[in-house]
């Protein structure tokens, strides 16, 4: 069992992967936070800017 252990902390094979997914699953968590923040404000200023253009209403020319 020691030999398995201290052959596992040697061995680095797979390790390029692991930071990979490490970095992948951060970045992914990092942009899920972000939207959570900034989503609901962003909706809002689309609505009112959305009620505001509706209130101007067509240019017909005339």
């Amino acid at each position: 069992m020691e030999r398995f252990v201290k052959k596992f902390w040697t061995e680095e094979d797979g390790n390029t992967t692991i930071d990979w997914m490490v970095l992948t699953a951060g970045l992914v968590l990092l942009g899920a936070a972000v939207m959570a923040t900034v989503g609901q404000p962003v909706q809002s200023l689309a609505e009112d800017t959305s009620a505001v253009v509706e209130e101007i209403g067509p240019n017909t020319g005339v």
